[in-house]
């Protein structure tokens, strides 16, 4: 058909009068492809069609918008078909169709809208599958490993990690103790990476000489963990030969832990892992019972090969699979969250080869599966089988109760590791999963859920980071008369991380110690510390004087959600800002900010190198990537938030995820500074943006700036401009008059400016003053963010030293004048741990940060007037700081020679030479 159509097709179609005919016969050659998945043909002739589809006046002239929309159409149900995503021309096929609609996007129908989002969601299902199966590292396997303790019935209660403290006094002669220390142990190692009773219980079993196969099988294990399946596989053999009597009842313990290695090794050795758990089943088997411990392991590998291209047994895999799985999910046999979810996976799988599925039976199926008994961890695992199921259903519904769960487990599970790697990636999952949780409520338009499920995600990372020493925590006990219970708590916490930072062997201790305490600080105050705290009631209390709008962007799409009263948030869709797009967002954000000459730098695979702040001002403004970047914010999607959903004198921006490190106050369309037609179009048009790193913590700043408004407020005003380490090429010319500035303005008690100050020097004034402005060299570990730092005249200051030595206390404002002091850690952004959460932390109501290197001069121009505005037009900081920001981006060098007339601006007389964003955009508020 594909040859005849081409034949019958008159030459150079696409250019001329027939065009709009041969485009008919092309759609229905298309419909008929897509249905037998032949797309070949179908996007070539669909790729050579798209420059010449005319989209001009296409409201008017019917004739061009049908042909327009019939191109869209055809082009979307190509994307719809399965067989697309990983075609060799996906990418230019989805560029032709996204540039069409969007030349035609008023005159789209709603199915277009409704297949651009299907095809979204049904790429983000399948990148997150391919993700996980790159990401599937050898100590994934621990998942699927058969327990230690199975192989006899123990009288008395099972393994649990209290097992572990005795280890050193255990008699390996008790076999059952053995087992229940050994489990507990890798139970221990393989949830909170805690790994030294493994290794301690290893070494013990070395030195005695006790039961050599329990010594092979935990070794092994040890190797997985280590990512070493070679030694691994070495191990498991020889446990497989011990002759002891332990040894042998542990065979099927070792031969399915083998095949499990042995697969995972390589793919073109799962036969050969499926036989060895075979050999495992066999040894296990029983004349009283058919059920072993080997059976998970044969049942995983089987459906493994089931699913596997070109695997001729499938139907018995499954059917086998499916048999092995239900025996061991007997009511009687006590089925754990791990047997749960290899039981959903073979009945999918069975589904799916047959056919025959019923969403419905087994979404309730997945839910009757969350009540299974079994550490959050486990369950964790299985509400994200159930939420990856539930998006591939392609059921809003379905995905949005699935994330739900899993943003709640995901939360427990934070709460329940101690381990600071263990943490941190469970942390980084829960942020993701809030993302998407907010996404699928939103779309299943349970709108309020989705602002929670937000707000949570972010409550995590906060309370793990840097949320337990809360100074409204100790106020509160010190208010209960309990300043005994404040300082015990304080301890608790501050070895708790000091013991996380040196990986202490004793951190299981201080991580049960830090809780019991929390547990009586709850007793007092009615609040847990350590619990995540959101509900909806509280969210819009603090909406009053703007709109709070939440940002989030998922793999299938972004989106916005409004909370402005006490009636359900808005949603705002934001197809074009998906997760994908957002990544590249961040990166013309950090290339095009750089130094001088526009150095880019890696967000997760290196540190950044100390960016610190220019000393002159470029001379020829340029719209560079960041500009980019910013039009792209504005043009997909900011636009819409602010011109119609949320409007007022401050709106307050919790950006999630990514979203964090865009400076998204300033997304905006380049114009001709002056003419009003033209004038750059950006957010801080039309409100003073604040961001807020979470509702709760919005709320306890609005309760600070409150109770300092009416007393007399002390500023301590210092400056550095050679600071520790740095080199003299690096020297801050203007600091010394940008303190002086401010101070002279300063409407509070009379100060004057501490140059060249000391970080002993700050350290023993800070308490003293209720608004702090440091203007030096700072720099930024996007890898470590607590290790950032800001340069003193004596030394450099970590953001931890800094927000452990600094007394907590009611505070006003913090101005930062120094570089990157905004940013927060790249490879977990949901924690928005930079200095504005930490300062916030310590009382501050407000703070004023960069995102990156920023230029010296323009910063004493922007500080100067803010300060002008702030305290002799007594406009609020954060209105003083838009206020401020648009000054300085169309001042001309006449009005910046006005503001300081001994300084020489750069530029000639009417120039405006800090227009570009990179000279303004880098400050943001945050707080209130």
């Amino acid at each position: 058909m594909w040859l005849a159509h081409r034949q019958a097709r008159p030459p150079q179609w696409p250019s001329t009068d027939g065009f709009d005919r041969t485009s008919w016969s092309l759609h229905e050659l298309v419909l008929v492809a897509s249905v037998f998945d032949d797309l070949d043909l179908a996007i070539e002739d669909l790729l050579s069609c798209h420059p010449f589809v005319d989209t001009r006046n296409v409201d008017e002239d019917s004739s061009r918008r049908t042909t327009a929309r019939g191109y869209v159409t055809m082009c979307l149900m190509v994307l719809k078909r399965e067989s697309s995503i990983g075609h060799p021309q996906e990418n230019a096929l989805l560029t032709a169709v996204r540039d069409i609609a969007d030349r035609i996007f008023g005159v789209l129908l709603p199915a277009h809208h409704a297949a651009f989002r299907k095809i979204a969601e049904m790429r983000a299902l399948h990148h997150t599958r391919a993700a996980l199966g790159r990401n599937r590292s050898a100590s994934v396997l621990v998942a699927g490993m058969p327990a230690v303790l199975a192989p006899r019935v123990f009288r008395g209660r099972p393994a649990t990690t209290g097992d572990v403290p005795d280890l050193a006094t255990v008699a390996l002669s008790d076999e059952g103790r053995v087992l229940a220390v050994a489990e507990a142990a890798l139970a221990m190692a393989e949830t909170h990476d805690d790994t030294a009773p493994l290794d301690q219980l290893i070494d013990r079993l070395d030195l005695t000489g006790s039961s050599r196969g329990l010594l092979r099988l935990l070794r092994g294990r040890r190797h997985v963990m280590n990512g070493n399946l070679r030694a691994a596989i070495a191990e498991l053999t020889s446990g497989r030969q011990a002759e002891d009597s332990l040894s042998r009842a542990l065979q099927p313990q070792i031969l399915a832990t083998l095949g499990l290695v042995v697969a995972g090794s390589h793919p073109h050795r799962l036969d050969e892992g499926i036989r060895w758990c075979r050999s495992g089943r066999a040894a296990g088997l029983r004349l009283w019972s058919r059920t072993t411990v080997a059976d998970a392991a044969l049942a995983r590998l089987l459906l493994r090969r089931a699913m596997s291209s070109g695997a001729s047994s499938a139907a018995g895999d499954i059917r086998e699979a499916v048999r092995l799985v239900r025996g061991r999910c007997r009511p009687w046999r006590r089925p754990d969250a791990d047997d749960r979810l290899l039981l959903h996976e073979a009945l999918s799988a069975r589904d799916a080869l047959t056919g025959t599925p019923n969403d419905e039976r087994r979404h309730r199926a997945w839910r009757e599966s969350m009540d299974v008994t079994g550490t959050v961890a486990a369950r964790a695992r299985l509400a994200v089988a159930w939420a990856e199921w539930a998006v591939g259903t392609g059921d809003a519904g379905y995905a949005a109760e699935a994330y739900q769960y899993l943003v709640d487990l995901a939360s427990q599970d934070v709460v329940t590791r101690y381990g600071a790697r263990a943490k941190q990636r469970v942390l980084a999952a829960a942020q993701e999963y809030a993302e998407e949780a907010g996404y699928w409520l939103a779309r299943s338009g349970r709108y309020r859920e989705a602002v929670l499920a937000l707000e949570t995600g972010r409550a995590v990372g906060l309370t793990e980071v840097i949320g337990r020493d809360d100074a409204a925590v100790f106020q509160r006990l010190r208010a209960a008369g309990r300043a005994d219970l404040a300082e015990e708590y304080r301890h608790a916490v501050e070895d708790f991380n000091d013991r996380t930072r040196l990986s202490s062997p004793d951190l299981r201790q201080s991580w049960s110690h830090l809780r019991d305490v929390a547990g009586r600080v709850a007793a007092v105050t009615g609040t847990d510390p350590l619990a995540l705290f959101a509900d909806y009631d509280t969210i819009t209390a603090e909406t009053d004087d703007g709109a709070l709008v939440y940002l989030g962007a998922a793999k299938a799409g972004g989106y916005a959600l409004v909370v402005a009263a006490r009636h359900d948030p808005q949603y705002v869709d934001l197809p074009k800002l998906d997760r994908a797009t957002i990544v590249e967002l961040v990166r013309d954000v950090v290339a095009g900010t750089g130094t001088a000459s526009g150095r880019a730098v890696s967000l997760r695979t290196s540190p950044l190198l100390p960016e610190l702040r220019e000393i002159e001002p470029l001379e020829v403004p340029s719209v560079d990537r960041t500009a980019g970047a910013l039009r792209t914010l504005w043009e997909a999607g900011l636009r819409d938030v602010v011109l119609w959903s949320a409007r007022g004198q401050v709106v307050t921006l919790v950006p999630v995820g990514l979203l964090s490190l865009l400076p998204l106050h300033a997304a905006g369309v380049p114009g001709i500074p002056g003419d009003e037609d033209t004038e750059w179009r950006h957010v801080g048009q039309f409100s003073a943006i604040r961001y807020a790193p979470n509702v709760r913590s919005l709320r306890r700043c609005r309760n600070t700036a409150r109770r300092l408004a009416g007393p007399e407020q002390t500023l301590l005003a210092i400056d550095v401009p050679d600071g520790h380490g740095t080199s003299l090429g690096e020297h801050l010319r203007y600091v010394g008059r940008e303190t002086a500035e401010i101070t002279r303005r300063w409407s509070g008690r009379p100060t004057s400016p501490r140059h060249g100050c000391t970080w002993a020097e700050f350290h023993a004034a800070a308490d003293e003053h209720a608004v702090w402005h440091i203007a030096c060299h700072g720099s930024v570990d996007p890898d470590s963010i607590m290790d950032s730092r800001l340069y003193f005249a004596d030394r450099q200051v970590t953001l931890e030293e800094l927000r452990r030595t600094l007394k907590p206390s009611r505070r006003r404002l913090a101005v930062l004048s120094a570089c990157q002091t905004n940013r927060s850690g790249s490879a977990l952004p949901n924690e928005t741990v930079g200095l504005p959460s930490a300062l916030i932390q310590i009382g501050f109501a407000g703070v004023i940060a960069t995102a990156w290197s920023v230029d010296d001069l323009a910063t004493t121009y922007l500080m100067v007037t803010f300060y002008r505005l702030w305290c002799e037009e007594g406009c609020e900081p954060a209105v003083a700081l838009n206020r401020a920001q648009r000054w300085l981006r169309t001042a001309t060098r006449t009005d910046l020679a006005a503001l300081l007339p001994d300084v020489d601006p750069p530029g000639q007389a009417d120039d405006r030479p800090y227009v570009d964003p990179r000279y303004w955009a880098a400050f943001a508020y945050t707080g209130a």
